[in-house]
This record gives structure tokens, C-alpha cells and sequence, in this order.
């Protein structure tokens, strides 16, 4: 069984809540589909519809966000503000050939940590002009968000922890914008930190 959420990459442009749920056809029809008609989640025929339009333009959508999440991945490494970058076909990431044996790329989101903490971090979301802060990913424009304080907040900072969650780390769901466009703006909110420590 596969749960997929549609909202993320096939809508692709954060207009709609959706899911996919994928089995073995013996599993659909004897588990699935009578949970369905008992219970009655459906999809609306008009969010439907806007998901079918999406696949359309699935694959080109996310060659383009995967090159651009490299190339991003890349310059975030070279930044001094910035710690460590997770991006999964870069050499240094400790999975790479894993990810490399099972996907063509690395996928549209960028992982990394800003050193300094929670308010340094903030300082450099706050600064972003193009990227959004949001909880969300996978859509066309560039989105960030927090995990210590969105996603991962209920798990504690015990665990957040042992998963290496730290206040610094953020993930960066990479768009469809132009990719120095990107690398502009991310460059000038991580700049804001080196403004701040000269003054």
C-alpha cells in the first residue's frame, strides 16, 4: 500500500487537499473500497479535476525543481552562515549511492542548517524574498519552513535531537523559478547574518 499526497507535487501549485491512496487490486477491493463506501471520503469532482490537470505537466514540473535543488543545494554549501546541506546525490551526502541506485535525481527538497541557531535561522527566513515561508512543499514556487517549530515540534527536543533536527535546520522546497533568481535571495538573507555580526 502506497499514501501519496496529492496536495504536494501532482496539484503542484498549492491550490488543493488531496490524496492517493495505492494497493493491490485484491487489497482495494476487499479492504479499501468498502472502508470507502462505509466511511464516504471522496475527493470534490472540481479538486479531481485540478489533480488530473496537474499530471499533465508532472514530469516536466519536477525535472525542472530537481535541477533547480541541486543547483541550489550546491550554492547553499558553499555559504559560510550555512553548517551542513542534506541533499541526497550530493557526493558528501552518507546515502548517495543508495539514492542514486533508486531515483534519477535528488528530489525538490533541500535540507540545511543554519549556524547560529533558532535566531539566526528566523533572521534568514524573515529575509527571504522570493521563498516563502510555509508548512507546505512541493509546489511550483520556492517554499521554506521550520521543523523544530512546525513539523517536528510535538516530538520534543529529546528526539528532535536524535534525529539531528536542530533549531538551525530548514527545509527548502525548491520551485520553479529561475534558479539564480533563487540563489540571489538566499544568498541575501544568509548575508543578513554577516551584516549583523560586522555591526
Amino acid at each position: 500500500m502506497v499514501v501519496y499526497s496529492c496536495t504536494k507535487h501532482i496539484d503542484g501549485q498549492g491550490r488543493v487537499l488531496g490524496g492517493a491512496v495505492l494497493g493491490s487490486r485484491k487489497w482495494i477491493e476487499g479492504v479499501l473500497q468498502p472502508f470507502i463506501r462505509n466511511t464516504g471520503p471522496a475527493l470534490s469532482p472540481f479538486n479531481a479535476w485540478l489533480l488530473l490537470k496537474g499530471l499533465e505537466t508532472l514530469g516536466l514540473r519536477i525535472d525542472a525543481g530537481c535541477r533547480n535543488a541541486a543547483a541550489v543545494a550546491d550554492f547553499l554549501a558553499a555559504q559560510p552562515a550555512v553548517a551542513r546541506v542534506w541533499y541526497p546525490t550530493r557526493a558528501d551526502h552518507p546515502q548517495r549511492e543508495l539514492a542514486t541506485a533508486q531515483a534519477s535525481a535528488g528530489g525538490t527538497v533541500v535540507t540545511f542548517e543554519i549556524a547560529g541557531g533558532k535566531d539566526a535561522t528566523f533572521r534568514v527566513l524573515n529575509a527571504l524574498r522570493l521563498v516563502r515561508v510555509s508548512n507546505n512543499l512541493g509546489d511550483s514556487k520556492s517554499l521554506v519552513t521550520h521543523p523544530a517549530t512546525t513539523t517536528h515540534m510535538r516530538i520534543g527536543a529529546e528526539e528532535r535531537a536524535r534525529l539531528g533536527i536542530t533549531d538551525g535546520v530548514v527545509r527548502l522546497s525548491v520551485g520553479l523559478e529561475d534558479v539564480e533568481d533563487l540563489k540571489e535571495d538566499l544568498g541575501q538573507a544568509l548575508a543578513t547574518l554577516a551584516d549583523r555580526a560586522a555591526a
